[in-house]
C-alpha cells in the first residue's frame, strides 16, 4: 500500500537563470519543451479530445520541461483544465500529485467538476499562489518549480520478500547483469523487469533497470524508474539516487531538469581564474567536493585574471552555493547571483588571487575533464582533456539547447 505525506511542496529553483536587464528576459530554457513536447501542447490545450492517459503523460512532460514565466492568466486557466482533469480523475495518487504540482506552479486553483462529471473552467480574476509558491516571480525573470518528487520522497512503504521470492529475483537479476555486461540491453531490460515482477521493491534491479534504459536511449523510461525509486521508503534506494548523480550511465540525461529534481544533482563547474598558479588549488577544490559527493561537471579556465575567489549561482541555487562554500572551508569567498543569461551551469566556483596578474590571463576556451594529455607538463592535465576536445564539448552543449558559460 502507498502512503503519501501532505507536506507542502518544496520549492527548488531548478529551471531558469534570469538576468536583470531593461529588456524582457530571454527564455533560453524553452528549448527543452520545444524539443521534447511532441503533441503535448495540443493535448493540454484541447484535453477533451484525448485520453486521460495522454493528458497525464503530457502533464508529466510539462512538469519536466515547461517553464511558466510570462504565461498570461487566460492561458494558464486553459492549461489548468487539463491538469484539473488529471487531478480529479487519475487513478494513481502519484499522477494526481504531479497534476496538483502543475496547478500550484501556474498559480491557478483546480477547476471543479460539473454535474456531468466534466471539468468546468472557472478562470480566476488574478493569480492565486499558495503559500508554497509566493516567492515565485510570475512576471518575469525566473521561475522556481514545485518539486513533486520531493513531496513523494520515501512515501511508499516497502515490503520484505520471502526467501523464495528473493532467491528467484536474485537469479533473474544475475542473468540480467550478465546480459548487460555483454551489451545485450534489450534482454537485460526484460530480465530486470522479470526480477521486479517477482519482488517489486528490489532496489538493485530497479536502479540497474534505470541505468540500462538510460544507456539504451530511453530517457523517459529511465526517469520513470528513478521516480519510483525516489518514492520508496528505503535507505538503499536513497543511496542509489545519490550514486546516480555521478554514474556515467546517466551522462546523457544528467542535465535533464527532471533528473536534477529526482536525484538532487546540481551542475557544478570550477573555473581557474588564476592562471598557472591556480591549478593546484583548483585540483584541491575538485577533490574536496567530490569527497562530499558533489560531482564536478567541468573544469574550465577564465579568459581574464580574477583577483579573488568567488562562487556564482544560477537563480534558485543560492543554498547550494553556500553549502559548497562551507565544504571548501573558505568562508571569505563571495557568493553572488550569476546574472548572465542562458547556460546550463547551476553553481560556478571561480578561483582567483592577486598574484595571478603577474602571469597574465588564462585561456579563453573551457577545458573539459579527462585523462592527462600525453607529453604535457601542465598539472591540471591530470583533470582535463586536451584543448582539442573543447569544440566537441561546446557542440554537445548546443545540442541540448544551451551553450557553455563564457568566462
Amino acid at each position: 500500500m502507498r502512503h503519501f505525506s501532505i507536506a507542502a511542496f518544496v520549492i527548488l529553483g531548478m529551471w531558469l537563470g534570469g538576468c536583470a536587464t531593461d529588456e524582457a528576459p530571454k527564455d533560453t530554457t524553452m528549448n527543452y519543451w520545444d524539443k521534447k513536447k511532441g503533441d503535448c501542447d495540443e493535448v493540454l490545450k484541447s484535453p477533451y479530445a484525448y485520453r486521460l492517459s495522454q493528458i497525464t503523460q503530457c502533464t508529466k512532460m510539462w512538469e519536466m520541461y515547461r517553464y511558466v514565466d510570462n504565461i498570461p492568466l487566460k492561458e494558464r486557466s486553459m492549461y489548468a483544465v487539463a491538469f484539473s482533469m488529471v487531478s480529479h480523475k487519475a487513478e494513481d495518487p502519484y499522477d494526481r500529485a504531479v497534476a496538483d504540482a502543475a496547478l500550484a506552479r501556474i498559480c491557478v486553483p483546480r477547476h471543479p467538476l460539473g454535474s456531468d462529471g466534466q471539468v468546468r473552467e472557472e478562470m480566476p480574476e488574478k493569480l492565486e499562489c499558495s503559500s508554497a509558491v509566493t516567492d515565485i516571480s510570475i512576471k518575469g525573470q525566473a521561475v522556481a518549480s514545485s518539486n513533486p518528487y520531493q513531496r513523494m520522497k520515501r512515501t511508499v512503504e516497502v515490503s520484505e520478500p520471502s526467501d523464495k521470492e528473493m532467491s528467484r529475483a536474485t537469479g533473474l537479476y544475475k542473468k540480467a547483469s550478465t546480459q548487460r555486461s555483454k551489451n545485450n540491453l534489450g534482454k537485460a531490460v526484460g530480465l530486470y523487469r522479470d526480477a521486479l515482477e517477482v519482488y517489486p521493491y528490489y532496489v538493485a534491479a530497479k536502479y540497474d533497470l534505470a541505468c540500462a534504459l538510460a544507456v539504451s536511449g530511453d530517457e523517459r523510461g529511465a526517469l520513470r524508474e528513478l521516480e519510483e525509486l525516489n518514492s520508496w521508503d528505503d535507505s538503499e534506494a536513497e543511496q542509489r539516487l545519490v550514486k546516480a548523480r555521478s554514474d556515467e550511465d546517466f551522462e546523457g540525461i544528467r542535465d535533464n531538469p527532471n533528473f536534477k529534481l529526482i536525484t538532487g544533482y546540481v551542475r557544478v563547474v570550477i573555473v581557474n581564474g588564476a592562471s598557472t598558479i591556480g591549478e593546484e588549488r583548483v585540483a584541491d577544490m575538485k577533490k574536496r567536493l567530490e569527497m562530499k559527493n558533489v560531482p564536478i561537471a567541468q573544469i574550465a579556465r577564465s579568459d581574464r585574471v580574477v583577483m579573488s575567489p568567488q562562487i556564482m549561482y544560477r537563480e534558485g541555487f543560492e543554498d547550494y552555493a553556500y553549502k559548497i562554500r562551507d565544504m571548501l572551508g573558505n568562508s571569505k569567498m563571495a557568493v553572488t547571483l550569476n546574472r548572465q543569461a542562458g547556460g546550463i551551469d547551476d553553481v560556478i566556483v571561480l578561483w582567483g588571487q592577486p598574484e595571478a596578474a603577474a602571469y597574465g590571463a588564462g585561456q579563453s576556451a573551457p577545458v573539459v575533464q579527462g585523462k592527462r594529455a600525453e607529453g604535457s607538463d601542465n598539472k591540471l592535465d591530470d583533470l582535463v582533456k586536451g584543448v582539442e576536445d573543447t569544440k566537441k564539448s561546446v557542440d554537445h552543449a548546443k545540442d541540448v539547447g544551451n551553450s557553455l558559460t563564457k568566462f
